[in-house]
C-alpha cells in the first residue's frame, strides 16, 4: 500500500531569502581573538582533536572572510593575524 502525501506546488519567480544566519560553536573563539587585540593566541579545545578544530575554524574564516591564519602543533591550535604584505 502506497502512502499518499499531501503537498502544494506552485511556480515562483524568486526564491525566498533565508531568515537565519548559521552561527558556529567556533565563532565565539574567533570573536574573542578579534576583540582581544593580540597577534597570536593558543587554543586548546576539550574533547576535540586539533586537526578537526583547525578545519572547522578555517571554514569559519572563509565564510566570514577574515584574514586570520589557523594552524596547530603539539595538541594546540593557533590563531594568528595575517601579516600585511609590503606594497
Amino acid at each position: 500500500m502506497t502512502k499518499k502525501v499531501k503537498f502544494d506546488m506552485k511556480p515562483v519567480q524568486v526564491k525566498r531569502e533565508k531568515l537565519s544566519i548559521h552561527v558556529s560553536i567556533y565563532d565565539p573563539m574567533i570573536d574573542q581573538f578579534i576583540e582581544g587585540g593580540k597577534e597570536l593566541v593558543e587554543i586548546k579545545v576539550e574533547d576535540k582533536k586539533e586537526g578537526y578544530v583547525v578545519s572547522q575554524l578555517k571554514k569559519r574564516m572563509d565564510v566570514r572572510k577574515l584574514e586570520i591564519d589557523v594552524s596547530h602543533a603539539q595538541g594546540f591550535v593557533y590563531l594568528e593575524k595575517k601579516a600585511l604584505e609590503p606594497v
